[in-house]
């Protein structure tokens, strides 16, 4: 199992090298033709759809788990919104990290987007966006490695989906060009408010017993 892990790994991180070198060549041919910062601003959309869609599968596996809107949405509904949201949620990360390499007012290379802490622009707070984007994608891997690795490491892995997301809403906040207009802080402030709302009904939520049935004949007292 561990052998398959490394091998998994290896041709991931082969494969977003080799792609991200492929997406470079191409869309320095496709991109000027609209616009000198069109990467750019793909960039910054690719980074708010990819933390809504991070914040719409955490808020969809907090309710699962709780059963607190049992009867009125069914479970495997929540589920399917919780892992595709959080797949799509990683994959728009990542574009959001590599369409910057397209940027011919930036300097961002694949160094500067994969690895933590190597960026030159703001390392800090950019290491906390790719270091977000890790854990979630470890989370969101998860999903398959369930029976292999346990129900009980399953579910601490999990708990780390609120880091990823603490992080990935840090990292808007403090580093997004848009962090500081009206209509991004509201977002932030409301999808924040729906997670600390789904944390305390997952914490504090009991699903009530069924009631049980008399016995044929059995007056209840």
């Amino acid at each position: 199992m561990r052998r398959m892990l490394f091998f998994l790994t290896l041709d991931l991180l082969l494969a977003v090298a080799l792609g991200s070198r492929l997406w470079l060549g191409a869309g320095i041919r496709i991109l000027p033709s609209v616009g000198p910062h069109t990467a750019w601003y793909a960039s910054r959309a690719a980074g708010v759809a990819s933390y809504l869609f991070l914040w719409a599968g955490l808020v969809g596996g907090l309710l699962m788990s709780s059963a607190w809107l049992d009867g009125i949405v069914g479970r495997g509904r929540l589920l399917a919104i919780h892992q595709s949201a959080s797949i799509a949620g990683v994959l728009l990360g990542l574009g959001h990290g590599l369409v910057l390499m397209l940027d011919g007012w930036t300097h961002f290379g694949l160094r500067d987007v994969l690895i933590p802490f190597a960026s030159y622009y703001r390392p800090s707070l950019t290491a906390v966006g790719t270091l977000a984007l890790y854990l979630s994608a470890l989370v969101t891997i998860s999903f398959w490695f369930r029976s292999t690795i346990g129900p009980k490491m399953w579910k601490r892995m999990h708990y780390a989906s609120v880091v990823a997301y603490v992080g990935a809403l840090w990292h808007g906040l403090m580093i997004g060009t848009d962090a500081r207009e009206p209509w991004l802080l509201a977002l932030f402030l409301g999808t924040s408010m729906a997670v600390v709302f789904g944390v305390v009904i997952r914490i504090s939520y009991r699903r009530p017993a069924p009631a049980r049935r008399a016995a044929p004949g059995v007056t209840a007292v």
